[in-house]
């Protein structure tokens, strides 16, 4: 495979990757530092570990205070932030490009030296704790949350990205620091800028601060799981029911997750699609109906999200099942593919124009 001019992939001497892309007429540059470390790779006990430390590492280094981090990237001028999902924890910002070096180096310093205080821990373990209420409270979180556990079979996928209460009061910083130590290692990590930059200029500077990163041993890999049918009812006092249907998916590296894709889309992907047309504007039955595809590494899952009020649920769920087993049936017109390309294409286009 050919790699287009104006993208280019190194990989440092202790394993850390390298990517970059140049976009003629940009003049800012988009900066990542990808680590593979999710709430996939926590043992059990170890639940929230991934997430915890994404808020730890805002919280001071060797070089820098939190106070002084918040004021080096507000002067950037641009934007940055940091989430955690269940297979990466990221640290990104978004600047002009003659910040890029000086973005590079604040990012790198809170992903490679974070240093939290036995205080800081503790405030951040009660801010996680209001994340986790926060879903709980939210009907739809609360239901996809418990209902990703129950449709994903036993492993470490199906660890909440937040870890549970017990989980996040029983951390301790030496804990922690073990289990960062295990897993944020130069082999699991990517460090990729798109926008106004030349790929030469970028490997320096990365190799100035990643290339004296030593390689050490990987934390024990844990059993991922995969999805597995299951059915759950929640009973809570809600003005709507939320309903969820799931079915099986592709992993992230199956090349059908393209048609998986327009599927989607045709299905409950788009304004036109099937679900929002027949269960919201023909029959008025929700305001919230959509449909999504989420692909995982090691497996993934298509799922429908709705909302109802509770004496039309049956109603709702006989509509669903008629446009998905329509579906099923191949009931898909050569129309149907043609719009659901073309919107795609136009989101890909459009995401394409920024950096």
């Amino acid at each position: 495979m050919t790699t287009p001019p104006d993208h280019a992939f190194t990989v440092l001497d202790n394993g850390l990757r390298l990517a970059s892309e140049r976009l003629p007429g940009a003049r800012s540059v988009s900066l990542g530092i990808w680590i593979e470390a999710g709430s996939g790779h926590e043992a059990p006990g170890e639940e929230g570990a991934a997430h915890l430390w994404e808020h730890l590492a805002f919280k001071g280094t060797a070089r820098r205070s939190a106070l002084d981090i918040a004021k080096a990237l507000d002067l950037l001028g641009g934007h940055s932030n940091a989430f955690t999902s269940r297979e990466h924890t990221c640290f990104h910002a978004r600047v002009v490009d003659t910040h890029l070096e000086d973005a590079l180096d604040i990012l790198a310093d809170i992903a490679l030296s974070p240093a939290p205080s036995e205080d800081d821990l503790a405030r951040e373990q009660d801010v996680v704790l209001q994340e986790i209420a926060m879903v709980e409270d939210d009907p739809e979180d609360s239901l996809m949350e418990a209902f990703w556990q129950a449709i994903w079979s036993p492993g470490s996928m199906r660890h909440p990205i937040l870890g549970t209460p017990e989980t996040v009061r029983a951390f301790g910083l030496p804990g922690l620091q073990a289990w960062r130590g295990a897993h944020h290692v130069p082999g699991r990590i990517l460090v990729a800028a798109a926008g106004s930059l030349d790929h030469d200029r970028f490997s320096q500077l990365c190799a100035g601060r990643f290339g004296a990163l030593g390689q050490s041993a990987t934390g024990p890999a844990q059993a991922p799981g995969g999805y597995s049918p299951a059915s759950l009812l929640k009973e809570r006092d809600t003005e709507q029911t939320h309903v969820a249907l799931s079915f099986p998916g592709l992993r992230s590296t199956d090349d059908r997750r393209f048609a998986l894709g327009v599927l989607n889309a045709i299905l409950g992907g788009t304004m036109s699609s099937r679900l929002f047309q027949e269960v919201r504007e023909k029959r008025g039955l929700a305001y919230s109906v959509y449909s999504f595809a989420n692909s995982l590494r090691h497996d993934g899952v298509l799922q429908v999200l709705a909302a109802v009020d509770p004496e039309r649920t049956p109603e709702l769920l006989d509509c669903l099942r008629t446009e998905i087993a329509a579906l099923a049936r191949g009931d898909i017109s050569a129309e149907d593919l043609d719009h659901a390309r073309d919107h795609l294409r136009s989101v890909l286009y459009l995401t394409l124009e920024s950096s």
